[in-house]
């Protein structure tokens, strides 16, 4: 749980929560006026059911839209809910990049920290910074 809620503090600070809550709309009105129009989709449940097979284009088929506008409404939230999940994904992986930098950044802020107080280094630190040195070397 704690992961999911530093994803959606990610989120928020992306803004993409914005189209989040816009698809979560798009998809709750969708769901309530497709049986309107579908004769194969009789209820709210089997509407939610359809439109989230269509989106995740798993598409089982127990449901399909046969009118034209609930092939309309189907390709609008699948076209959505693909965009929804592309922005999830580029929005996680630029926020672990940035994370990434910041992370290497500080350690080579630490670093040269350490190289600038060389004279008041032990003994055993000085080994260590040179074992760091030599690791660093081999992995660059």
């Amino acid at each position: 749980m704690k992961r999911f809620r530093v994803l959606w503090h990610i989120v928020r600070l992306t803004g993409a929560d914005v189209v989040v809550y816009g698809f979560l709309i798009v998809y709750g009105c969708a769901a309530l006026v497709l049986p309107r129009f579908e004769p194969g989709i009789p209820t709210l449940g089997d509407s939610l059911w359809y439109l989230f097979v269509s989106f995740t284009t798993i598409g089982f088929g127990d449901f399909v839209a046969v009118t034209f506008v609930g092939r309309l409404i189907t390709v609008f939230v699948a076209l959505y809910g693909i965009l929804v999940v592309a922005l999830a994904t580029g929005v996680i992986v630029g926020f672990y990049n940035e994370l990434l930098r910041a992370r290497t950044k500080e350690s080579l802020r630490e670093f040269v920290d350490e190289l600038e107080h060389l004279p008041d280094l032990t003994k055993e630190q000085l080994m260590d910074l040179a074992a760091r040195v030599k690791e660093r070397h081999i992995l660059g």
